[in-house]
């Protein structure tokens, strides 16, 4: 990998490591929503300076660590059952109904697709990292992550006002 597409690989290899920090330390902190939106806005905007790359192996995603996704399951479960409505296509012209989201679904979809990477990462296997974390970005933790950071800014962030 050459070291321009090291730059954005290792920034966003740093914003994941802190929020599966953050998922699986305990307790939360008093400004956990905050914490949250801003640990997401982080992530979100690194991953959109990814390379697109393609796999180098066929393995799919290592299991992860039981005790770390204990702590982050009891972590998130804060933001179990805070719902909202969202569009899978928000294309105007379309005349799709409104489906139901939920932050705390959201955040450990998030956490589980790039906690998987960062074990990839830290195993030297930085290539299948890189293309797992664009690669689930574009087709699921992404939707998830402005689903969730949308939610946390009409339920949380907006009230402060």
């Amino acid at each position: 990998m050459n070291s321009l597409s090291s730059i954005p690989l290792d920034a966003f290899a740093e914003a994941a490591q802190a929020y599966c920090s953050w998922c699986e330390g305990h307790p939360l902190d008093m400004e956990k929503e905050a914490s949250l939106a801003a640990l997401l806005a982080r992530l979100y905007a690194a991953a959109l300076t990814l390379p697109e790359v393609g796999p180098e192996n066929e393995e799919g995603l290592p299991e992860l660590p039981e005790a770390a996704l204990a702590s982050a399951k009891t972590n998130l479960s804060y933001f179990n059952g805070w719902y909202y409505r969202e569009f899978f296509n928000p294309d105007p012209t379309l005349d799709d109904e409104a489906g139901m989201g939920d932050v705390g679904d959201d955040v450990l979809d998030i956490y589980r697709d790039v906690k998987a990477g960062c074990l990839l990462y830290e195993r030297g296997e930085t290539a299948d990292a890189l293309w797992h974390w664009s690669f689930l970005n574009r087709f699921h933790w992404g939707r998830h992550a402005v689903g969730a950071l949308f939610a946390l800014h009409c339920l949380c962030i907006m009230k402060r006002v």
